[in-house]
């Protein structure tokens, strides 16, 4: 091939070759932006309230009410931490699902708390957030249980009370349940 044959060769660009690299570099850049404005921007949750870095949003549980009963027996010693209460033999009505529990956030705990209600190893109640000195009396179980007794852990998520929500130390706490 002498040189007079090389220089007549050229490449010569359709208008489909265009209109895909165009197509291409604007799906790019718009990537692009997209994770700039995320990284600038923390996530919103459905509540309005500006998500923390951990991911945590505080959402309050609608039920919580102020704790009017004798508050738990403290068996912490001189050194108070945070405060779990106990329970012993918890009863529920059979075949329902509205069943009373006192679940509680002691008063003077530094922290917000969640509860999970496990019962054999399956999740029956998630509650949002209750504030120290509030609580849930009323639960809507996921699914009513059978008459019998039950082995039943409550599981107490703790976070921080200040913006950051930061996880603190949890709880599982084991109780018997006869559903009757």
């Amino acid at each position: 091939m002498s040189i007079g044959e090389h220089a007549k060769k050229t490449v010569t660009l359709k208008k489909s070759h265009i209109v895909i690299a165009a197509a291409v570099l604007a799906a790019v850049v718009g990537i692009g932006i997209y994770f700039i404005i995320s990284a600038i921007y923390k996530p919103v949750d459905i509540s309005g309230a500006q998500t923390p870095l951990g991911g945590m949003s505080l959402v309050l549980d609608d039920s919580m009410k102020a704790y009017s009963g004798k508050e738990p027996e403290s068996r912490g010693g001189a050194k108070q931490g945070i405060k779990i209460p106990g329970y012993g033999t918890v009863r529920f009505p059979a075949d329902t699902t509205d069943v009373r529990m006192v679940l509680l956030n002691p008063e003077g705990n530094p922290c917000y708390f969640t509860f999970e209600l496990v019962i054999e190893e399956e999740t029956y109640f998630t509650s949002n957030m209750v504030e120290p000195s509030m609580c849930i009396e009323n639960l809507t179980l996921l699914k009513p249980l059978a008459k019998g007794q039950y082995t039943a852990i409550l599981k107490i998520s703790t976070y921080s009370l200040d913006e950051n929500l930061t996880p603190m130390n949890g709880a599982n706490v084991e109780f018997t349940l006869i559903a009757i």
